[in-house]
């Protein structure tokens, strides 16, 4: 955007033993997305995508990330509380749960002044269902993340694992 410089932004892409991906519909931006929030001065975006995951739907995640790169948005002006045009820069991180999580829950945000007391409803996409509830910049995080699940080397793994 014009050389101005993009806001870290830090994108948790949560997926249960079945490789569903944790969704959630957002009250104030119509829309469903995934947990995602601004990297705070002098945090790293691992850090963050743990914090943003815990603000806005209270699990707590311990376990290894596993990088899916970058992704480039130019942010309009209303869209997702933002006064102003900006560029951001989203760090995706996958995270493959251990733990059994409900099929639905409900989670009151915390943490960021914009958010802060909004109820989020969650649920799971699974790998076929439809994206087209989603801002053009979740599709793009959710095809990452799909292609990252389709992977033959994924796939070893996670045989040798259950072995």
């Amino acid at each position: 955007m014009n050389g101005s410089v993009p806001i870290p932004k830090a994108c948790a892409c949560l997926v249960d033993r079945r490789g569903r991906l944790l969704v959630f519909d957002h009250p104030e931006d119509g829309g469903m997305q995934l947990p995602k929030g601004t990297v705070e001065p002098g945090e790293a975006p691992e850090d963050a995508v743990r914090r943003e995951l815990l603000e806005e739907s209270g699990i707590w995640f311990d376990g290894p990330l596993v990088p899916l790169g970058t992704l480039d948005r130019d942010c309009e002006a209303g869209v997702e509380g933002n006064v102003h045009r900006h560029a951001q820069l989203w760090h995706l991180y996958a995270m493959h749960a251990e733990q059994e999580l409900p099929e639905t829950f409900v989670h009151v945000a915390s943490g960021s002044p914009e958010e802060e007391g909004l109820m989020f409803s969650f649920r799971w996409l699974s790998s076929d269902d439809p994206v087209d509830g989603f801002a053009l910049p979740y599709q793009a995080a959710i095809a990452r993340l799909r292609a990252h699940l389709a992977s033959p080397t994924l796939a070893r793994t996670q045989q040798n694992q259950s072995a």
